[in-house]
């Protein structure tokens, strides 16, 4: 309804022209390929310099949210036994040396019995070695006797040393002795995943992590590239994500690795981008779609599409030639890039050309 507005605008006003100039033969015409117009009817069309843009041959492609494997933590099991309790939810903020459970566990009770006994034996030879230096001082034993005693000391002190680290390394107490295992935050971070739950039975071979603790201030975002595009994908080019979660949001990044391996049954190979979450906002397992936009680009001439007119299966633009005279030139085209459209042959940068209203235009041009 708007086209038919305009073009019914131009037509008026330009059998008004015609009709002056019947009245007034000094007037000049113009050639028969421009049409001139008046500063009023310029304000129905939008005039644009003809400038050159980035060529981007840009795609897409589909890809998931990860963890930053260089920041995150897995923890394991390092004992058997039972869990006895839990203390952390998924997603819960944990600080360094908090206690995320709590296992019941006999190899605990072992080593606190080793402890023990090495913690006595200790004791007792440091009294035998006490009273050995008085007596090797008075005279009333020998110094064979005498280094006995030191060796026996020695050999009880690191025997202690060593149950009182594997104790300490266990999460065993010196004071408690509960036969609990303490599973210790090994640093500060959200708790991304969960395997345990009150009552579990662990086994110290599992391999089966029980937490992983990430701060999630860098995630990771691995694409699928098929494999007809892999040519196109270098590392540092740009990325930009979007997410079914904020459909209204871009994260951009660029290519930090290109895989190795190409999948036999998808026929795809793993990009992955690197990007800073330290909103949060990114979670590990989302669905992303991924812009992937080669960094190393060249510049082409070309033109807003809204500008180009198709007329007999050639393409016409709508040229400014002198002050509110236009003239309709052929142009050929080459790619698409968004909302341009390159520009191979017809003009040059610094032209002026009607970017919008150029259809109302050219009508008014064929009514001429």
């Amino acid at each position: 309804m708007i086209k038919k507005i305009y073009v019914l605008a131009f037509a008026v006003l330009l059998a008004g022209a015609c009709g002056k100039k019947s009245e007034k033969k000094q007037e000049v015409k113009t050639p028969s390929n421009q049409i001139a117009f008046t500063d009023e009817q310029l304000k129905y069309v939008k005039i644009d310099t003809v400038t050159k843009i980035p060529a981007m041959d840009e795609f897409a492609a589909v890809g998931e949210v990860s963890f930053d494997e260089n920041n995150v933590i897995r923890v394991y099991p390092i004992v058997s036994g039972s869990v006895s309790k839990v203390n952390v939810s998924l997603g819960d903020y944990v600080k360094r040396g908090n206690i995320l459970a709590t296992i019941l566990s006999t190899d605990i009770s072992t080593y606190q019995r080793d402890y023990n006994i090495a913690k006595a034996n200790y004791e007792v030879a440091e009294s035998n070695l006490v009273r050995s230096t008085e007596l090797y001082k008075s005279g009333m034993l020998s110094s064979k006797e005498y280094a006995e005693a030191q060796k026996d000391f020695s050999n009880a002190f690191s025997e202690f040393n060593e149950k009182k680290q594997i104790l300490e390394l266990y999460g065993g107490s010196e004071k408690e002795l509960d036969a609990m295992f303490r599973v210790v935050a090994p640093r500060s971070g959200y708790i991304v995943e969960r395997n345990i739950n009150e009552g579990t039975q662990i086994r110290n071979d599992n391999a089966t992590n029980i937490f992983t603790i990430s701060d999630l201030e860098t995630i990771w975002v691995w694409a699928n590239v098929h494999e007809s595009d892999m040519a196109k994908v270098h590392e540092g080019d740009l990325v930009t994500v979007k997410t079914i979660a904020y459909p209204d949001m871009e994260f951009k990044g660029t290519i930090k690795k290109i895989g190795t391996m190409l999948d036999p049954q998808s026929r795809v190979i793993r990009v992955r981008t690197e990007l800073v979450n330290k909103d949060g906002l990114l979670k590990p397992e989302m669905f992303a779609n991924v812009i992937i936009t080669p960094k190393n680009f060249v510049k082409v001439l070309a033109v807003p599409q809204s500008s180009i007119v198709l007329e007999n299966n050639n393409y016409f633009v709508m040229k400014e030639v002198g002050h509110n005279v236009f003239e309709k030139v052929q142009i050929k085209v080459g790619k698409n890039y968004d909302r341009n459209t390159e520009v191979v042959a017809g003009l040059k940068e610094g032209d002026h050309i009607i970017s919008e209203g150029s259809l109302f235009v050219l009508t008014g041009y064929n009514l001429k």
